[in-house]
């Protein structure tokens, strides 16, 4: 595992544009450093999927298929993070070779916790929202259990460093706020 330039913890609600913001962020930074995509959930699906015997490439799309198991691979998450509350944050990083990471999915206090500890002055936390009503031309419904887990509420009053309003309808906000995490990101790399 390198040791990154930059750390940008990208939090949210299920369909608010967080994989969005992050692909942009990535795509922009690309250009001038090597910037990595990682996805906290994407190790829990990883496990879940291996001890189901599920379709692990399946899980990570956007699909009927992964909501079906959602509520499971919350609690297996839950139960690993009880644990050990770094478990994921650790698994997920272990691989990295970016320069500037791009960390989608911090659920939880714990999450921003791990990444701040372990690598002080290179972390900015960027919660990205979108109204209900966009999240479900989105496809998102509210759903028991998932939208009121701690998977989704866990970091609603965390204080967050950049607030990214992905509505669709505010495009000089999304941009505004994707050129200052850009020239954070810049700052920090050598």
């Amino acid at each position: 595992m390198a040791t990154p330039h930059a750390i940008v913890l990208i939090n949210g609600k299920r369909k608010s544009g967080k994989d969005y913001f992050a692909l942009s962020l990535h795509k922009a930074l690309s250009l001038h450093k090597a910037s990595q995509i990682i996805h906290l959930s994407d190790e829990i699906k990883r496990e879940y999927a291996s001890l189901h015997e599920l379709d692990y490439k399946e899980l990570l799309t956007d699909s009927p298929y992964k909501d079906k198991y959602r509520k499971e691979m919350i609690a297996l998450g839950e139960s690993r993070r009880n644990a050990d509350p770094s478990y994921y944050c650790q698994l997920a990083t272990k691989h990295a070779t970016g320069e500037i990471w791009i960390i989608v999915d911090n659920r939880r206090e714990t999450d921003i916790l791990y990444f701040k500890t372990h690598y002080p002055d290179l972390c900015l936390v960027v919660r990205v929202t979108a109204h209900n009503d966009i999240r479900k031309t989105r496809g998102w419904s509210y759903k028991t259990g998932v939208d009121d887990a701690v998977s989704e509420c866990g970091l609603d009053n965390y204080p967050h460093d950049i607030l990214v309003v992905n509505d669709g309808s505010n495009n000089d906000n999304f941009t505004h706020q994707l050129s200052t995490v850009i020239n954070w990101c810049s700052s920090k790399a050598p």
